[in-house]
């Protein structure tokens, strides 16, 4: 189908974008009334447009005693449009004839002349004979009856000169005058150029009301998709308004249509193709092409349908730079829409942009010609022609990737069959599997119940000591059991100690609690590797010596360079506080702690590597020694008196960057904390 549409689309546009000749030779233009067709090759160059200045007698009062202002006007022209030869502009309804004279050779043959549409009424004489009239032309506007379709003259020259008079009244259009050329040529020449002309608008047409009733019919069998209805209405309004301009089939086939009728239905068939086109793009392209568009589209196209339909012809022609401009407004928005959605990778955003790109280019030149600013011809059934060979290669793809996706399913469904039993099988080792992890993760509730228990034992025997101890101390000094002024210092500074624990304790806990929950919300900044490997050398360098330890800290510059890791430092700070100070507790002096720092680039990260050569930690506790509430005499703390929490501490915190740390006993003797970040791109 989308073939054939193009086809058609392609030969239909080669004969309507044909120019009324076709030789080689230039067409003489006509000269202050006169044109000289005596050395114009019939035979040989074919039909010529009679264009250039014609001589014309313009109505400027109307009346018993009429007063004429004779000049001449370029042909085609729209009154207007076209600046008469005097200089003074004419206005757009108005009463004035035409004269040219042809000079030629004697013709055997019988000659023709096309006329195109004319607004809005005419008398057409060859010599003094009247030979064609549209409608009824006259100096009074009630007397005039509008009335527009393109005619065809034949007459035979039997002498060297031929007088034209073209009478046009205009009362009830925008633009008086001629807007296309009038052709003269032999009577053959002239009707294969009508020929041609009807059968390009009748096959525009007729692939415009087949397309669009095939939407329809669409539409009926599935009402969800109201995009094809929207597709329809766009083919069926373009089609009746190519029936009534150009050849005017339908006007002609309709006897009893008056012209203002006619003139109604082609702009309200213009507004609500433009609607519809519209509604087509926003009921595909929904999340590009948002709602409150649609609505404006609507509420504009029925004020522009309203108008059209209650005023006058006059009135509402006058006002179609308000049609033309609603027209390009809401194709430019589907224009941006389909641009982002080609951006999104839409389904057949591209194929549709295309499609409505060159819908516009064909809007443009319609306005153009329409407002008598080019000399062009209707293109716009050719443009929506155009886009709706883009669409059919649309619908080809949706209904291909959609046969396709049935193949794939149906194919899928037969392996499912007959692998059911397979399948259920290892949907019951799932389930087994499920079961078990059940019960394994029963087993570790209950285990860490059981340490929450003890946690709360251990806590309570680490607050009830310090109370106890600061109880004795104070009534000691208050019995005067303590009366000399050293043990008394002594005494407060012990309490002191203890009160500073409590605070700790108290801190750890709290900072736990806020970990757990994630509400910690980190101040990150770019770190790179060389500077925190400076600022961690410089803080516990001087402290690692003074306990006789060695300490070395490293970077490993390798393939991945510097790399630079977003972090709270002070967080961070908190991690490697709790690492080292529990790397020291437990290093003999002479023993020596390793801090090295690497990019991994292959995956995108950063490792931090924390050994010691201390006596490592028991196989039973390196799997719980990040444990919420895990304590043990030999793992974990920050001080002489830590409070356990703080490798669960300084767990929550990598695990907040986006991170893991892990610990292992070395071959060599001591453990090794290793910490993984990920790096900034």
């Amino acid at each position: 189908m989308a073939f054939v549409v193009l086809l058609l689309a392609a030969l239909s546009g080669l004969s309507g974008c044909a120019p009324a000749f076709q030789g080689d030779k230039p067409a003489p233009d006509a000269v202050n009334g006169v044109i000289d067709l005596t050395e114009w090759p019939w035979d040989e160059e074919g039909t010529v447009p009679l264009d250039g200045e014609w001589s014309f007698r313009w109505l400027e009062r109307g009346g018993e005693n009429p007063v004429f202002r004779d000049t001449t006007i370029d042909m085609p022209g729209t009154w207007g449009a076209a600046e008469p030869g005097d200089g003074q502009p004419l206005d757009g309804s108005g009463y004035g004839v035409y004269r040219l004279t042809i000079l030629h050779r004697p013709q055997t043959e019988m000659m023709a002349i096309r006329l195109p549409n004319i607004s809005t009424a005419y008398e057409f004489y060859i010599g003094d004979r009247l030979a064609q009239s549209r409608g009824h032309p006259d100096m009074d506007a009630k007397r005039t009856i509008p009335y527009q379709a393109p005619a065809t003259v034949h007459f035979s020259t039997d002498g060297e000169r031929t007088e034209l008079k073209l009478i046009i009244a205009n009362y009830d259009h925008r633009h008086g005058g001629v807007r296309t050329s009038i052709v003269m040529g032999t009577s053959e020449q002239i009707q294969r150029l009508q020929l041609r002309h009807a059968a390009q608008e009748l096959l525009i047409m007729g692939c415009l009301l087949m397309i669009g009733f095939y939407h329809l019919g669409l539409y009926i069998l599935r009402r969800k998709e109201t995009a094809n209805a929207m597709f329809a209405l766009l083919c069926l309004c373009v089609a009746a308004r190519t029936g009534l301009i150009g050849e005017g089939f339908i006007v002609r086939w309709l006897h009893g249509m008056s012209w203002a009728s006619a003139i109604r239905l082609e702009y309200v068939a213009f507004v609500t193709a433009a609607w519809a086109g519209f509604a087509y793009f926003r009921s595909m392209y929904p999340l590009e092409i948002k709602r409150i568009w649609y609505k404006a589209a609507t509420v504009c196209g029925a004020l522009l349908v309203l108008v059209a339909v209650v005023t006058p012809p006059s009135v509402f022609t006058s006002a179609l730079i308000v049609n033309q401009v609603y027209v390009l407004l809401f194709s430019a928005r589907v224009l941006v829409g389909l641009f982002v959605s080609a951006h999104r990778k839409r389904e057949g955003a591209v194929l549709a942009l295309i499609g409505v790109a060159g819908l516009i280019v064909t809007i443009v030149n319609d306005i153009l010609f329409y407002n008598g600013w080019s000399r062009s011809i209707d293109l716009l059934p050719f443009g929506l022609l155009f886009l709706i060979v883009m669409n059919s290669f649309i619908i080809s793809l949706r209904f291909s990737l959609t046969y396709e996706r049935a193949e794939r399913m149906s194919s899928q469904l037969l392996e499912w069959n007959s692998s059911l039993e397979e399948r259920i099988e290892e949907r019951t080792e799932e389930l087994r599997r499920s079961n078990v992890t059940l019960e394994e993760a029963k087993t570790e509730l209950e285990r860490l119940e059981q340490s929450r228990a003890q946690l709360i034992s251990s806590i309570s025997h680490d607050l009830r000591t310090p109370i106890t101890l600061l109880r004795g101390y104070l009534e000691a000094l208050r019995d005067d059991v303590i009366s000399e002024p050293d043990q008394r210092d002594q005494a407060i500074r012990s309490m002191l100690g203890k009160v500073e624990g409590l605070n700790f304790l108290i801190q750890d806990l709290f900072d736990l609690s806020i970990l757990e929950a994630r509400k910690l919300e980190l101040s990150l900044e770019n770190i790179p590797l060389s500077y925190w490997k400076q600022r961690i050398s410089e803080q516990y360098s001087l402290e690692m010596q003074s306990k006789g330890i060695v300490f070395r800290c490293e970077l490993d510059v390798g393939s991945g360079g510097d790399a630079v890791v977003a972090a709270d430092i002070r967080q961070m700070d908190r991690v490697f506080a709790n690492l080292l100070y529990n790397a020291i507790r437990y290093t003999p002096e002479g023993g020596e702690i390793a801090l090295s720092l690497r990019a991994l680039p292959e995956r995108g990260g950063v490792e931090i590597r924390v050994a010691d050569s201390g006596p490592g930690i028991e196989p039973a506790d390196v799997a719980h020694i990040f444990e919420r509430y895990y304590r043990k005499d030999k793992s974990r703390t920050s001080g002489p008196e830590g409070s356990g929490l703080g490798l669960a501490i300084a767990k929550e915190i990598v695990e907040l960057h986006g991170g893991r740390i892990v610990v292992r006993n070395s071959e060599s003797g001591g453990c090794v904390f290793l910490i993984t970040l990920p790096a900034r791109a």
